[in-house]
Formats: structure tokens, C-alpha cells, sequence
């Protein structure tokens, strides 16, 4: 190959735009997901806790 590329063709940067914006969700997905099971073993952990004391 001699480094130079073709331009995306329509339907390629139509498929490219909508991975973007896959991708975007999926890490607003993720974050979301991530804060949640934190939360949950922070919670976990605090009931645990409890349980042992007594």
C-alpha cells in the first residue's frame, strides 16, 4: 500500500457516525452501571458490618 486512502464512501461515514454515537452510549451506560454497583457494595459492606458488631 502506498500510505495514501480512499475517502469513506457514504454509507461508511453514515456506519461510522452511528458507532460513535453507540460508542458514547455505552460509556454513559458503563458509568451509570459502575456508580450503581459501587453504591451497592457500599452498602454490602455496611450491612456486614453491622451483622458483625452485633
Amino acid at each position: 500500500m502506498d500510505g495514501t486512502r480512499d475517502p469513506l464512501s457514504r454509507d461508511e461515514r453514515a456506519e461510522l457516525h452511528w458507532l460513535r454515537a453507540e460508542n458514547a452510549l455505552l460509556r454513559v451506560q458503563l458509568d451509570i452501571l459502575t456508580h450503581i454497583a459501587t453504591g451497592y457494595a457500599h452498602d454490602v459492606d455496611a450491612i456486614l458490618r453491622l451483622r458483625t458488631r452485633g
